[in-house]
């Protein structure tokens, strides 16, 4: 007589997956509460808050491959320029595609200016319009209030940015699907330094910025402000102002299935 062992859904699906076939992988986006509800006075260690009206995103060249490798063959891609709007409750899909059944390690994604093929995911006609117009690749719009005063802001970031992210326990199982998440942190852009892991989320010198006291604090406000003199470290990077300051926090705002990591290319 034979022994027949049970056989776990899990072994199931790597078994489904070793053997080939193909499946489907969907790609999602979201700004979790930060981004949808905003960020109160527990987040901010200088005593501010803030909420965003819109946090537009603008992606392209969102690819599923089969290793970290620089030279690594694509698995899956989506192709053309889309923008979603993270302040819009999610997750949101973004799309999704056939893809080879298998573990893959490595998902890459590029955030780079709206260009004149942009389409809209979630995002209104009008957002897209501004997005191009203003050749922004993520367009922040909100208010940020601290002790010293309130100001709104709606920043145009304009950097070009590949993540290269680690997704978790992608498993794309024959004739099943698998889902990977680009998540947007918000509150990157109020980091008080672009390299410390312990940064703190600080907005009184965004406040000050405001020179000419209107409740604005506009590009070219934050571009006449010496970064030197709000106690922001830079590293190495090549800043000398807030403005200069804001676009390269823009470029640390992505991560992969919640906190997973991404590095940047």
């Amino acid at each position: 007589m034979s022994l027949r062992l049970p056989v776990s859904p899990v072994l199931t699906v790597l078994l489904l997956a070793a053997c080939g076939g193909e499946g489907t992988w969907v790609l999602e986006t979201w700004g979790e509460a930060f981004i949808e509800e905003g960020m109160g006075m527990d987040v901010f260690a200088d005593g501010c808050q803030a909420t965003y009206d819109r946090f537009l995103v603008s992606t392209r060249d969102r690819r599923l491959l089969a290793s970290a490798d620089a030279d690594a063959r694509v698995v899956a891609e989506l192709s053309g320029v889309e923008v979603h709007d993270v302040v819009r409750p999610g997750p949101t899909e973004m799309a999704s595609v056939t893809a080879e059944a298998g573990t893959w390690r490595t998902f890459t994604l590029t955030v780079a200016p709206a260009d004149a093929d942009a389409v809209a995911g979630n995002a209104d006609a009008a957002d897209l319009d501004d997005m191009k117009a203003r050749g922004a690749s993520i367009l922040a719009s909100g208010t940020l209030t601290c002790p010293s005063g309130s100001v709104t802001f709606d920043w145009a970031l304009r950097g070009t940015t590949t993540y290269a992210c680690d997704p978790t326990n992608l498993v794309v199982p024959a004739g099943g699907e698998a889902r990977t998440q680009f998540t947007v942190h918000g509150d990157h852009l109020f980091y008080d330094s672009l390299f410390d892991p312990d940064a703190e989320v600080r907005g009184e010198a965004l406040v000050a910025a405001d020179a000419d006291a209107d409740g604005v604090v506009t590009e070219a406000e934050l571009a006449s402000a010496p970064v030197a003199a709000t106690g922001y470290t830079v590293g190495a990077a090549d800043v000398t102002d807030l403005w200069g300051y804001l676009q390269e926090a823009s470029r640390t705002v992505g991560h992969v299935d919640g906190e997973g990591h991404c590095a940047v290319r």
